[in-house]
């Protein structure tokens, strides 16, 4: 199977699937009731400055502030708010000052420009920073500092020198330019489309800044299928199957728009069988829930998250494939790393992950392992510092995090053991319903559906969808009927009669 996208709209909930070479390697969710800010601008007003944290909370209009720390602070900020309040003697004062301190960049009640770097995590706000950068297809455009970059997956250092080279040539004055991975052999032409479209993006944002005070929302990111289509098309990924009509007209018409020479292959999915269903990402998805990940050759791999940690153990199991005990430790940590890094990016594991491998005495053997997991590792879009592996065979590296694992997103806390385990959220187990009746339906599988489920989950596919649900009902003559039960909150049945 060749590497494809696979998008698929289930009303107010958007996933997408990044399949590479059969295999699902990134998950992605959107729901209404959660939206993404992610690379969202907005014009926010500062609240509480905290020295003592050396942070600010800033209103964006969201229901929690958010914080910005002193790093991700403009020192021209303050020196901005003296000249809009008319101090023009303290405005010549600060810029004289060589401090970073935030209570001498920020000040309450000020009006500044921020964007969105992490989702709000764990009851605490969203990560802000005045630094605004706005990705294209080939460059990311820095609208508040003037610099040069190159994307580190970038290796050949003659490419490098290139785009360094032409990124120097074409950049205006006043902002900045980074070369993303997919900007690799491009033209010098086809950069510079790229940046004027960017740049127009840009002036968008500093006008309606200019015209807006805070809190308001200034610039939003595409929706999900959108930014799919921008980041993921220019990597290589030049197949999309998307199961929705109204999404499969916005990417073909947002692609048309913007990247006029690009050669993806949008398809409607029109199959009875649903879309992530026919490419196995649904059992992928099942599989989330469980610590054990068994591998191919009988080995299994056990992953735990906790806030913050991740701890990954490769276990042997009924392997015993190899010359020695040496040869199948070896196949085996081997197997494990590949599998472990997809599992990695399925899963969206972030923070610190410790990975413990069955000790290998022999050193060339374990910096093979060690190599091929850092290989595996550069087909990541999100940054990773990997430490070496140790002697006890364990690595230790650290992920980005710029959202919340899959597992937090699709589940939560189990109320019957308290909080040790998980179950499948409200809104999982409202969609996996959802999904059921709509398969169902196209099967012409009876007039009438029964759905037993928790009260809770009843209440919120009723509260949430059911508009939606009387358009099904109304298009296919069925009748849907709903009976509460006692059952824990992600069990379910569906009666078609």
């Amino acid at each position: 199977m060749d590497n494809q996208i696979l998008i698929n709209v289930t009303f107010n909930e958007t996933r997408v699937a990044v399949v590479e070479s059969g295999s699902v390697a990134e998950l992605y969710i959107e729901r209404k009731s959660t939206p993404r800010i992610v690379g969202n601008i907005y014009k926010g007003k500062v609240g509480k400055v905290v020295p003592g944290m050396q942070a600010a909370f800033i209103d964006i209009g969201i229901n929690k502030s958010g914080f910005i720390s002193v790093e991700d602070v403009q020192e021209d900020s303050l020196y901005e708010y003296f000249l809009e309040s008319g101090d023009e003697e303290a405005a010549q004062n600060f810029s004289k000052q060589q401090n970073n301190l935030i209570q001498d960049i920020l000040r309450e009640g000020q009006h500044v420009l921020v964007q969105v770097l992490k989702e709000s995590v764990g009851g605490k706000g969203a990560k802000l920073s005045s630094y605004i950068a706005i990705p294209g297809k080939y460059l990311v455009l820095l609208g508040t500092i003037e610099i040069v970059g190159i994307s580190r997956k970038i290796e050949d250092d003659e490419e490098r020198e290139r785009l360094t080279g032409l990124l120097k040539k074409i950049k205006p004055d006043g902002v900045g330019l980074i070369a993303r991975t997919a900007s690799q052999d491009i033209t010098e032409e086809e950069l510079e489309s790229d940046l004027n479209e960017l740049l127009c993006i840009w002036e968008k944002v500093k006008k309606s800044s200019d015209d807006k005070r805070g809190p308001s929302l200034i610039y939003e990111e595409p929706r999900l299928y959108l930014k799919a289509a921008r980041d993921f098309v220019s990597n290589g990924m030049n197949k999309i199957l998307v199961d929705s009509e109204e999404a499969y007209r916005e990417i073909t018409e947002y692609l048309k728009l913007n990247y006029p020479d690009s050669i993806a292959d949008v398809q409607m999915y029109e199959e009875s069988e649903p879309l992530f269903a026919r490419y196995g990402v649904e059992s992928e998805i099942k599989k989330i829930f469980k610590k054990k990940v068994w591998l191919k050759s009988g080995g299994h791999i056990i992953i735990e998250e906790a806030e913050g940690l991740t701890v990954v153990d490769v276990n042997t199991g009924r392997y015993q494939s190899g010359k020695g005990q040496e040869d199948t430790i070896y196949n085996i940590n081997v197997e494990a790393a590949l599998e472990i890094v997809r599992q990695v990016r399925l899963r969206n594991l972030v923070g610190i992950i410790v990975i413990d491998f069955i000790d290998i005495k022999n050193r060339q053997l374990r910096e093979a392992v060690y190599e091929k997991f850092v290989e595996a590792l550069k087909y990541d879009r999100a940054r990773s510092v990997v430490h070496e592996m140790s002697s006890f065979g364990v690595i230790q590296m650290t992920r980005q995090r710029l959202r919340e694992s899959i597992l937090t997103e699709l589940a939560e806390p189990c109320f019957y053991c308290d909080g040790i385990g998980y179950l499948k959220s409200i809104d999982t187990v409202t969609y996996e319903i959802i999904r059921d009746i709509k398969k169902r339906m196209a099967k012409r599988a009876g007039k009438n559906i029964k759905v037993v489920a928790n009260e809770a989950v009843i209440n919120s596919m009723l509260e949430s969808e059911q508009h939606n649900l009387d358009k099904l009902r109304e298009q296919f003559g069925v009748t849907i009927e709903y009976q509460p039960s006692q059952e824990k909150t992600d069990k379910y049945k569906i009666i078609s009669e």
